[in-house]
C-alpha cells in the first residue's frame, strides 16, 4: 500500500500543503477542483503549474480529483436548474483538470445534499455517473463514485451505470458511521470495485478520533484490505485542525504525526 493525504485534511491551504504533506512522509495526495463562486479554482491553468512545481519538487504523486462541491449541491439536483448546471461544469471541470494534470481519478461523492435516498436520487446519479464516464473515455481517468450505498445497492450501480471506468471509491469510516454498515464485510464484497481509500476514524461523528481510536473498526477493514492484497493508494482523511478532533490538541500537525504512525503500522 501507499500511503497519501487529502488536501482538505493538511492544516495548510494551497500548494504549500504539498509541502506539508511531504514533511510527513506522504507520497501521495488527493486535490480538490475548487468552488465555483471562484472558477473552480483547479481548473486555471496558472494554479495546475504551481501544483505540478510542488510535485515535482516534494516527490509527490496526485492521486485523484474530487468535486467536494457535491456537498452543497449533488448530482441528486434536478436537470435544468442553476445547481445542477453548476453539477455538470464541475464535473466536466474536474475531468478536464485530471487530463491536463494526468491525474488517474475523479471523485464523484454522494453524501449530504447529494446523498441518494430516493430511486429519483438514484436515477440522477446514475445518469450524471454515465455522462462522466463517457466524458472521461479515452482519456485514461477512473470515474469514481463515494457513496452511502449498501452492498446490494452499489452492485446495482455499477450494473445499471455498466462503465468500465466506474469504480468505487471506498472510505473506512463512512459506512458505519451513516448506515451502520460494517465496512470490513463491504470490502470482502465490493474489492473488484475498489480504486482508492479514504481512512479516517470518529466516535458518532466524522472525523472525531485518530485512526483505530473510533468506533468504525478501522484496523479490521485495513485487515480486510490486506487479506484481500490491496497495493493502492491509501489517503487520510481526518480533520486535524476542525472539531471536534482539533479539541485533542491545539497543535494539528502533532495529530497528524500521531496518525502517520497508526497508519503506517496498520499498512504493515
Amino acid at each position: 500500500m501507499k500511503m497519501g493525504i487529502c488536501a482538505w485534511s493538511v492544516p495548510m491551504d494551497g500548494p504549500y500543503g504539498v509541502k506539508v504533506a511531504a514533511d510527513y512522509g506522504f507520497k501521495g495526495m488527493q486535490l480538490d477542483i475548487g468552488e465555483p463562486e471562484r472558477g473552480f479554482q483547479l481548473s486555471y491553468p496558472h494554479v495546475q503549474e504551481v501544483y505540478r512545481q510542488f510535485a515535482k519538487e516534494y516527490d509527490i504523486t496526485f492521486t485523484a480529483i474530487s468535486v467536494r462541491l457535491f456537498d452543497r449541491y449533488g448530482m441528486t439536483r434536478k436537470n435544468g436548474t442553476p445547481e445542477k448546471d453548476m453539477v455538470m461544469e464541475g464535473i466536466e471541470k474536474a475531468i478536464q483538470a485530471a487530463e491536463s494534470m494526468d491525474i488517474p481519478i475523479v471523485m464523484l461523492g454522494s453524501f449530504l445534499d447529494g446523498e441518494i435516498k430516493t430511486v429519483e436520487d438514484f436515477d440522477r446519479t446514475v445518469e450524471c455517473l454515465i455522462n462522466a464516464c463517457e466524458l472521461a473515455e479515452g482519456k485514461d481517468i477512473i470515474i469514481a463514485t463515494e457513496n452511502l450505498l449498501s452492498i446490494e445497492e452499489n452492485q446495482k450501480l455499477f450494473e445499471v451505470v455498466n462503465k468500465d471506468n466506474l469504480k468505487l471509491y471506498f472510505d473506512t469510516q463512512n459506512y458505519y458511521l451513516n448506515r451502520n454498515y460494517n465496512a470490513a464485510e463491504m470490502v470482502r464484497e465490493l474489492y473488484d470495485y475498489i480504486c482508492e481509500v479514504h481512512v479516517k476514524d470518529g466516535k458518532g461523528h466524522i472525523s472525531g478520533a485518530l485512526l483505530g481510536e473510533g468506533d468504525s473498526s478501522f484496523f479490521e477493514t485495513m485487515e480486510e484490505l490486506k487479506e484481500k492484497g490491496y497495493q493502492g493508494w491509501v489517503l487520510i482523511e481526518n480533520y486535524y485542525d476542525q472539531k471536534p478532533l482539533s479539541n485533542e490538541s491545539d497543535k494539528p500537525l502533532e495529530l497528524l504525526e500521531k496518525d502517520v504512525e497508526i497508519l503506517k503500522n496498520a499498512m504493515v
